[in-house]
C-alpha cells in the first residue's frame, strides 16, 4: 500500500543530505554525510532513511531531489539515485532548484524576520551562483532577484543593487569566498528540498524522469584532445 512519504535528497554541495517528510510537511528522519564524493554514500543514507520509517522504495509518495546548481559531480550522482528508485518504481519524482532550497533555510533560520534571502553557491572558478529570495505564504519563496552565477568579487556590488529588505548571505560559496557579513545557515537541506516538492506536487509538476536533468548553471568543461597534424 502506498504511502503519503517523501524521500528527500540533495547532493549540491559537499554535505549529502537525506530526509523522509509526510505528506504534512512533517520530518520523520533526516541525516547527512561530508565527503569529497557522494557515490559512496548516498545510496547507504536512503536506504538508513528507508528503513527507519519502514517502508519500501515503492510505497512512497515521492521522491524529491535537490536539482542544482552545485557540483556537477554531486549533482549527477543525485539525480541519477533518484531516479535508480523512481523508474522501477513508478513513484513522482520531483526536482527542486537548490537556490531555491536553500534560500528557504535561510528564511527559515530568521523565522519571520523581513530579510533577502541571498542563497550563495560555490560556482568553482572564482565564481558564485547567487539569487534574492523573500518569504512568501503560497510559495514558501519568491523570487526578487534572478539567479545568476557572477564573479565572486562582484558580489559585494550585486548585493548593493537588491532591492529592499536588507540581504542575508549564506551558502558554501559564500564561506569559501569569505563574503562580508555571511552567516552561517546549514544547507541546502533535504528538509526545504521536501518543502518545496510538495507544492510541485500540489501543482502537479512531478518531473519527466525520461528527460530530467541537473540545473548545472555553467556548460561542463570538456577537454578534447588535440590532433596532431600529419608529419610531412
Amino acid at each position: 500500500m502506498s504511502s503519503d512519504l517523501f524521500l528527500c535528497l540533495d547532493t549540491a554541495t559537499p554535505t549529502a543530505r537525506v530526509a523522509v517528510l509526510d505528506g504534512a510537511g512533517s520530518v520523520r528522519f533526516s541525516a547527512e554525510a561530508t565527503a569529497e564524493r557522494h557515490s559512496s554514500h548516498v545510496l547507504p543514507l536512503c536506504a538508513e532513511a528507508l528503513r527507519a520509517v519502514g517502508i519500501a522504495p515503492a510505497d512512497l509518495g515521492g521522491i524529491a531531489c535537490g536539482g542544482g546548481p552545485g557540483s556537477f559531480t554531486g549533482l549527477r550522482v543525485g539525480l541519477s539515485t533518484v531516479k535508480g528508485l523512481a523508474l522501477p518504481t513508478g513513484v513522482p519524482l520531483y526536482v527542486v532548484p537548490s537556490l531555491h532550497v536553500l534560500a528557504l533555510d535561510i528564511l527559515s533560520a530568521h523565522d519571520g524576520a523581513a530579510i533577502t534571502a541571498v542563497p550563495c553557491l560555490d560556482a568553482g572558478k572564482g565564481e558564485v551562483y547567487v539569487g534574492g529570495y523573500v518569504s512568501d505564504g503560497a510559495t514558501l519563496v519568491r523570487e526578487t532577484a534572478a539567479d545568476c552565477r557572477i564573479a565572486a568579487g562582484a558580489l559585494s556590488d550585486w548585493l548593493a543593487a537588491l532591492p529592499a529588505p536588507g540581504p542575508v548571505v549564506a551558502g558554501n560559496g559564500a564561506e569559501r569566498h569569505a563574503v562580508t557579513g555571511r552567516v552561517a545557515v546549514a544547507g541546502p537541506t533535504a528538509v526545504s528540498v521536501g518543502r518545496l516538492a510538495l507544492l510541485q506536487r500540489a501543482r502537479g509538476e512531478a518531473a519527466n524522469l525520461a528527460s530530467a536533468v541537473p540545473i548545472y548553471g555553467r556548460p561542463p568543461d570538456i577537454t578534447v584532445k588535440k590532433v596532431k597534424p600529419p608529419a610531412r
